[in-house]
């Protein structure tokens, strides 16, 4: 029993730190703006007019898509730097919140 118990106590800590929450806002011209969470994108494909993103799937169809039209493969690079760049803040630790004393 302990062998089993082992391996899942180690990832608890890996698993507190993982971002569960990392907006990226997607580009357009509508009034209302839409975000789209960067840690549950599963594929992104990359062409001359078009930035595809699939994302949220699950069972049963479960997933969308997210199509970007761009102007050029480097606009579509451009996108995608952006989403790198959003990822990696994400990923940083949160700064630590003052003791209760403190406050």
């Amino acid at each position: 029993m302990r062998l089993l118990l082992l391996p899942v106590l180690l990832l608890i800590p890996a698993l507190s730190q993982a971002g569960p929450f990392c907006p990226w806002k997607l580009p357009g011209d509508a009034k209302s703006e839409r975000y789209l969470n960067l840690t549950v994108v599963q594929y992104i494909e990359l062409t001359d007019s078009e930035l595809h993103l699939t994302y949220g799937g699950g069972n049963l169809g479960s997933g969308h898509d997210a199509r970007i039209p761009v102007k050029s493969r480097d606009e579509a690079q451009k996108l995608l730097q952006d989403m790198r760049d959003t990822a990696k803040h994400c990923d940083q630790p949160a700064p630590a919140a003052p003791p209760l004393a403190a406050r």
